[in-house]
């Protein structure tokens, strides 16, 4: 047995474990969800071969294109928002002023924090009864018109948006921070020699220079906030008139309230090629040379 023989042999031995668990552990669930959407149940114990009657049924549902929405305005304004905070405190740490190291610690302590206990301390910030927001209306003379934005369906969408925002803006803080780190400092220092200063050295360097980790972050978080459930179900879990109710818990609705855990799978599956089909479109777009120094 030759030498390439036995380098591809052991390369197959090392790659099979993970390989395997792979399959097990995501391929056969992803695969077992696309069977399950084609299935209706009558009872515990029986079920129905429909075909694609359950996406023909989630077509013709006002609540799951209201969920549909939802969910992109919900990715569109989060991913938004993420990018251009994370962004401005990655970089203000990255330029290490005075006392950065604390700043780097405040703004990782909300992503410690369980999912729970952000949506019952934002539930409270929004309370009209002893909320942190009832002061400040009542500061500027609005205090008798303020109502909890989670029960007005036009303001609590954009309320959960801002909580699930505080609660992990640490994170791609943190990943752009890392990202500026590797920026070669010669490089920026010469454009500094050159008359960049401010927005001119962040437009022309500092993006070019770090695009890829934008582009790495923007990916995750469209996938990230199109799964985003826990935070709306403990905060309005959907309500009010289903104004935050989003893909995911509308999938949650239909397979464990209702137990028709085929139309449930079926929103899972428009999940899923919905994930895949904005990934691949946005890398796509966002398919740019990358800056050499």
């Amino acid at each position: 047995m030759n030498q390439k023989k036995k380098l591809a042999i052991a390369i197959t031995l090392f790659l099979m474990p993970g390989a395997l668990l792979y399959v097990f552990l995501v391929l056969y669930p992803l695969m077992h969800g696309f069977v399950l959407s084609t299935y209706r149940w009558v009872t515990l114990n029986q079920r129905v071969f429909v075909g694609i009657d359950n996406f023909i049924t989630l077509y013709n549902s006002r609540i799951f294109w209201i969920s549909f929405r939802n969910s992109l305005i919900f990715m569109a304004t989060s991913t938004a928002l993420q990018i251009i905070i994370g962004f401005m405190f990655g970089y203000f740490l990255y330029l290490q002023m005075r006392a950065y190291k604390i700043f780097r610690t405040i703004y990782y302590i909300p992503v410690v924090l369980s999912t729970v206990a952000v949506g019952f301390i934002w539930g409270h910030i929004y309370s009209p009864a002893f909320g942190l927001l009832k002061p400040a209306m009542e500061f500027i003379g609005l205090g008798r018109y303020y109502t909890s934005p989670l029960a007005d369906p036009g303001w609590a969408l954009l309320a959960v948006i801002i909580a699930h925002v505080w609660h992990i803006a640490g994170i791609q803080i943190m990943l752009f921070h890392a990202g500026f780190m590797n920026m070669p400092i010669d490089v920026i220092e010469m454009a500094t020699v050159d008359g960049a200063q401010g927005l001119k050295l962040i437009y022309h360097m500092v993006l070019p220079l770090a695009w890829e980790i934008t582009k790495t972050i923007i990916i995750l978080q469209i996938i990230g906030s199109l799964r985003a459930f826990d935070l709306i179900f403990v905060m309005t879990q959907g309500g009010p008139v289903n104004a935050t109710e989003v893909l995911p818990m509308h999938m949650f609705a239909q397979a464990f309230r209702n137990f028709n855990i085929g139309l449930g799978s079926a929103v899972a599956v428009v999940m899923f090629v919905l994930s895949m089909g904005l990934t691949v479109i946005f890398r796509k777009l966002m398919n740019r040379e990358t800056l050499q120094y």
